[in-house]
């Protein structure tokens, strides 16, 4: 059986970060691609002279690392920047998820999830699909960032202008996994549509065992 590929996606604050270790846990493999893009800007990468090259050493720690609450200020008040950090970034990172998706695939596994923030925005819909969407009220994610990050109203705001509004990621996506409640509720949610998924793609649910809730 080929590598299917699916999507996961929300917007920042919905929860997609707990729906990916859900399914971590029951053993489905998912691909990050944040972690895709730290690693797309290590130190003495390509992608991170790139970046130097355009917004100057400034975006540097002293130990040569790439300075990201730096450059946040730079790429959220500005979409021209953003836009440039992107086409740096993107690029790279697609290369690194096909690498890792064929490494899955070459592995037999017949099913993985791609977390990926911007999906929508970069265009992924058609290539990782189907779609999960992780939806929750604006005032619990902006409670939850503010939390997690420390931003302000004004930086949260920014964050939130920055990607495509979450009812539209809501009524694009194939799956909607709620998570305006509980813990217990989320992962309820996600078992749920987890088993949906598997049942539509052929791919046996009982692969993934189900955990407790707690």
């Amino acid at each position: 059986m080929a590598l299917r590929v699916f999507g996961l996606t929300g917007g920042i604050g919905s929860g997609k970060s707990a729906v990916a270790q859900r399914l971590r846990a029951r053993g489905l493999p998912v691909v990050n691609a944040d972690d895709l893009a730290r690693v797309a800007v290590t130190p003495e990468s390509p992608g991170l002279a790139q970046i130097v090259d355009y917004f100057g050493p400034g975006v540097l720690t002293p130990k040569g690392e790439l300075d990201r609450a730096e450059l946040g200020k730079i790429v959220f008040s500005d979409p021209e920047a953003r836009t440039m950090l992107d086409s740096i970034v993107h690029p790279i990172v697609r290369q690194l998820a096909a690498e890792r998706f064929r490494e899955l695939g070459e592995r037999g596994e017949p099913l993985a999830c791609y977390e990926v923030p911007l999906l929508y925005e970069v265009g992924l819909e058609r290539t990782y699909h189907p779609v999960l969407v992780v939806s929750a009220p604006l005032a619990l994610r902006e409670q939850r960032i503010a939390l997690r990050d420390g931003f302000d109203a004004a930086q949260i705001s920014a964050r939130i202008a920055a990607q495509m509004p979450l009812e539209e990621k809501v009524r694009r996506a194939d799956y909607v996994i709620d998570n305006g409640g509980t813990v217990e509720e989320l992962a309820e949610n996600t078992d749920r549509v987890l088993a949906t998924l598997c049942d539509a793609l052929a791919v046996p649910v009982s692969r993934y065992p189900k955990l407790p809730l707690r």
